[in-house]
């Protein structure tokens, strides 16, 4: 399931949701292998000495933990993205056939609807009043103001 790149009307385009959650988590991926040296976390494959693939998710590719950087499943690589998200890595380099096999853009469409209410107040993005009021109307997000019992 690749990124829609069409909007009907009223909807909003999953590449912007993924700019946006990139944007908002001030998080970037690359898949040019030029930028494996500068980056946070690189995943990747690797092959054992006899033939094996092996799925890297690592701090450190010099000198990658086995126990903790190899995984034997490459579909347990975008958890291992959000984990390193949480602990704080903000520049990814990911081998281009894990992104598009492990749907990486699902990954991040799933971390768009978790982070929607921060995102939308989030002053810093350039989210449109239009976007916002889609959001809202898509996540059937209340405003706090509205919903209010309080009397003033």
């Amino acid at each position: 399931m690749g990124v829609r790149n069409y909007a009907r009307e009223g909807h909003m385009l999953e590449e912007r949701m993924i700019e946006l959650v990139k944007n908002h988590l001030e998080i970037s991926i690359s898949q040019d292998v030029a930028d494996f040296d500068n980056v946070d976390c690189h995943i990747y494959s690797e092959s054992t000495a006899d033939g094996y693939d092996l799925y890297m998710c690592t701090n450190n590719p010099n000198q990658p933990s086995i126990c903790e950087d190899a995984y034997y499943y490459d579909n347990d690589l975008p958890d291992a993205f959000q984990e390193q998200i949480r602990y704080g890595d903000r520049t990814f380099y990911v081998c281009d056939s894990i992104y598009e096999d492990c749907y990486f853009d699902d990954t991040l469409l799933e971390l768009f609807a978790e982070y929607v209410e921060d995102i939308i107040e989030n002053d810093e993005l350039d989210i449109t009043l239009e976007e916002i009021n889609y959001l809202k109307k898509e996540y059937e997000l209340e405003d706090e103001e509205a919903n209010s019992t309080e009397v003033v």
